[in-house]
């Protein structure tokens, strides 16, 4: 277990000195294996499998253990114009979680129980149970679920997420491709990962992210991601579609806020600002004369929020958040989030080339309401959900301004729209030849052309290819 990093070098260069500096090192390797043997054993008894079924498990299109993949590319074996999305229904779907206490909570991701109808969890001896969702929360994708044990539960041990460096060992334990008790080892690669696109249409607000190279699979979703003292640091939750043991995890100082308020309470309460936002620089600082580069650009202020009440208008900069500075749009957020619905706040704007003070009091974050104001669903007729593309959204996607569609949140398994490959994510720029700008356009086109039986032309773009066509058939009978 100790001076590990010493003990890399050491095994490096008895391979480069040959077979007999290798075998001359030969008590340094079995150190080295003896510790991560010691590990798994430590370890392995507080991670769980988990096993669900219902709406989550029944979806096609969507990857078979409840993983979040993002960035899916345009090429051989994925998904393109001209190539459907991989159909794998399955009765049951699984995932994995670790034991957060001797009472039966267990720590796991919010998309692997979320629309589960059963939930059964397996322990390291092979014991069975069946589990409720205590708590969920979408925003950070982190869920508790109880069971009732009939035996002394192992505890997993928490770490510190903040002492985490790169270039630290990581151990990524669970069920990969449903393979209970799975290890595998590598590094932390990188820290701090924000504005992952991919993640953020999923609804993964709140990102801060860990990057490993442990290799992690689908599966291992919601499991344990540990230092080599056997702490978790992380739970394991995204991978780069296509890449190479690229892996993402959700700190576990995130896990230590949330969790003891989903046991409590069943969820999170954030509150809740009202507004639209992006950094504060570049030209956006120049136009508006800022002093420096940082702060929210606020470019939208919807309509019956705080923001709106408190007076809070276009091409105001927020500046601070009683007294915390805002860095940027990412910031203002997470400094909001913080305080509970209900608090009064003093904002430090920047207007008209001076700061001001603004008191607002703050609503309760619902993710639910915010996402249906700029959302409509045709799932009677096209099966799909489209929502507004807001500044920050086209900021998070990299879109020009010349861009201009809605935006598919969703697309119902066996629908029109998944019949003609529209996926998760496109842009629709047109339908039936009419440009559709926003959510009001879209549903005006589609409720006028989408007659029975017709066959509704849809241009579309998807991730940085060009913008291709689709045809939408409509069913005969609706």
């Amino acid at each position: 277990m100790r001076q590990m990093k010493v003990m890399t070098l050491l095994v490096a260069a008895a391979l480069l000195l040959g077979t007999g500096a290798a075998h001359a090192m030969s008590p340094v390797l079995k150190e080295m294996e003896d510790s991560f043997v010691r590990l798994h054993e430590e370890v392995r008894p507080s991670v769980v499998n988990i096993q669900t079924t219902g709406a989550a498990a029944e979806m096609d299109g969507r990857m078979e253990d409840l993983f979040r993949f993002f960035g899916v590319p345009e090429g051989q074996g994925t998904p393109g114009p001209n190539r459907p999305a991989p159909r794998m229904p399955r009765p049951q779907a699984t995932g994995s979680g670790f034991i957060y206490n001797a009472e039966g909570y267990i720590v796991t991701n919010n998309h692997v129980v979320e629309d589960a109808q059963e939930i059964v969890v397996r322990l390291f001896n092979g014991n069975e149970y069946e589990a409720k969702v205590i708590g969920r929360d979408p925003d950070t994708d982190l869920a508790v679920i109880k069971i009732e044990p009939g035996e002394e539960l192992p505890v997993a041990r928490l770490g510190d997420s903040d002492t985490l460096k790169v270039g630290q060992y990581a151990i990524a334990m669970g069920s990969p491709r449903g393979f209970e008790g799975s290890l595998s080892f590598g590094h932390i690669s990188a820290l701090g990962r924000d504005n992952l696109t991919g993640l953020a249409i999923q609804g993964l607000r709140f990102q801060n992210l860990i990057q490993t190279d442990a290799a992690i699979n689908l599966g291992n979703s919601g499991g344990p991601l540990c230092n080599i003292s056997g702490e978790v640091v992380g739970i394991n939750v995204a991978i780069l579609y296509g890449a190479n043991s690229i892996g993402f995890a959700i700190p576990v100082n995130k896990a230590k806020e949330v969790v003891p308020e989903l046991i409590a309470n069943g969820k999170v309460t954030r509150g809740y600002l009202g507004v639209g936002v992006r950094d504060a620089n570049g030209d956006l600082a120049e136009g508006v004369d800022l002093p420096d580069a940082r702060g929210a650009f606020v470019d939208k202020v919807m309509e019956g929020t705080p923001a709106a009440r408190a007076g809070i208008e276009y091409y105001d900069v927020i500046r601070k958040v009683n007294g915390d500075v805002v860095e940027d749009a990412s910031g203002l957020i997470r400094l909001i989030s913080a305080y509970s619905p209900g608090t009064i706040v003093v904002l430090e704007v920047w207007r008209d080339g001076k700061t001001i003070d603004v008191e607002v009091k703050l609503d309760e974050w619902n993710p639910d309401q915010v996402a249906m104001a700029g959302a409509e669903r045709e799932s009677d007729k096209l099966g799909l959900t489209v929502r507004d593309i807001s500044a920050d959204l086209r900021r998070r996607l990299g879109l020009d301004e010349a861009v201009q569609g809605v935006l598919v949140t969703d697309v119902e398994p066996g629908s029109p729209a998944e019949e003609a490959n529209l996926l998760h994510g496109d842009i629709i720029l047109e339908v039936a030849r009419q440009v559709v700008p926003d959510t009001g356009a879209f549903r005006e086109v589609v409720q006028e052309k989408a007659e029975p039986g017709a066959s509704l032309l849809v241009r579309y773009k998807r991730g940085g290819n060009d913008p291709t066509i689709t045809v939408v058939k409509v069913p005969e009978e609706q």
